[in-house]
């Protein structure tokens, strides 16, 4: 799904519920550049921990704007394995049986025991949800958590721009330009507008 400014809102929904939904998220970024110093073959090299990496390219990487981000919110499903008969299958390829079709395009099914393990295992991660374990952390929009906290130094800046937003839905021209900020202000001017 490719999310814009001009289907933002009505994909929202959409994007919530499949974080919910997900074992695991994935992200990736797209940005504007990705040192602002030495070239990244000079920063890093092979020996470097993922972590070390990270923490290599990020202090380099942090004034360039994103231009692309990347969710992926996959659900594993169970691995099946299953049993073959070379008879079987000889006949079935001998009667012009499409096997792509099977596989490619058959609807997937669980005997009972499988069926019982996995409402087990939904079951399971619905209340680790409800009781905040393993929760994701993004900002829900049934939130009840407060808002956000805006350090001193950027109140300023923030009321600024929230005022300028908040003045946009009385205004007959729906643009708005805003002064470039960081990602953190961007953070900030979200939540503080989620909360609004």
């Amino acid at each position: 799904m490719e999310v814009t400014r001009k289907n933002y809102k009505s994909c929202l929904n959409t994007v919530y519920s499949a974080i919910e939904e997900a074992d695991f998220l994935a992200i990736d970024g797209e940005f504007s550049g990705i040192s602002d110093g030495p070239n990244v073959s000079a920063l890093t090299n092979g020996l470097d921990t993922p972590e070390e990496r990270y923490t290599k390219l990020k202090k380099h990487s942090m004034d360039f704007l994103l231009f692309q981000f990347g969710l992926s919110s996959p659900r594993t499903s169970p691995d099946i394995k299953f049993i073959c008969q070379s008879s079987s299958i000889d006949f079935l390829a001998s009667q012009g049986f499409d096997f792509n079709k099977v596989f490619c395009h058959g609807i997937p099914y669980l005997n009972q025991e499988e069926e019982a393990h996995l409402r087990e295992q939904t079951e399971e991660r619905r209340n680790q949800h409800a009781n905040g374990v393993g929760t994701p952390s993004y900002i829900s929009p049934s939130s009840s958590k407060g808002p956000a906290h805006v350090p001193e130094e950027h109140k300023e800046f923030i009321s600024r721009v929230v005022d300028r937003v908040e003045a946009l839905f009385t205004k007959p021209d729906k643009t708005l330009d805003l002064e470039p900020c960081t990602g953190f202000q961007r953070k900030l001017i979200y939540q503080t507008l989620n909360w609004k």
